[in-house]
């Protein structure tokens, strides 16, 4: 597969992952999954700055896209701060979390961020952050799945955080070169 087209079929699939991975948490009812959609979300941004560096457009939208990907990225660690203030507050309350929905969901996700990284040298990290997930979920001897889901969703919302405050700085280094 050529250079100029392993971005945009990693761009593809993330994009996919990103859909399922959210529907799969809407109907889970698990933060965590939400949290974990947010995290490929922010990976599938890294991806923009290569984008921006493949085509050959004028510096004017270059410099555009570097400013589309700090704004995201700003927003995106915004609603991971308004993530872990939600979960903080939603720890006491009991909810039901459909355990098999989340695991099968993000075991597919987990087999689409493994195609993604050969394809594209992507989300390696991503991909193994869903094996906490999936086997956090299936151990029996956590009984409370609540407490779990709640502490993994805090967990991605920094993890969030932290690369999305990455992405920003190299965005504004591109931005100044």
């Amino acid at each position: 597969m050529k250079e100029s087209v392993k971005p945009f079929v990693v761009l593809s699939i993330s994009l996919l992952l990103i859909l399922l991975q959210t529907a799969g948490a809407f109907y889970s009812k698990s933060l965590a999954l939400f949290a974990y959609a947010g995290l490929i979300i922010s990976d599938t941004f890294s991806l923009l700055p290569k984008l921006a560096n493949l085509n050959d457009t004028n510096e004017g939208f270059r410099k555009a896209q570097f400013i589309s990907v700090i704004l995201n990225a700003s927003v995106l660690f915004i609603l991971a701060l308004i993530m872990i203030s939600r979960t903080l507050n939603a720890i006491t309350i009991p909810k039901i979390i459909n355990i098999p929905l989340a695991e099968v969901t993000t075991s597919i996700v987990f087999a689409g961020l493994v195609i993604c990284f050969f394809t594209g040298g992507q989300f390696i990290f991503t991909a193994l952050m869903s094996l906490l997930i999936i086997t956090g979920f299936s151990v029996p001897v956590l009984k409370k799945t609540v407490l779990l889901d709640s502490y993994l969703s805090i967990f991605f919302a920094v993890l969030i955080m932290i690369n999305s405050a990455l992405l920003i700085k190299n965005s504004f280094k591109m931005l100044k070169k």
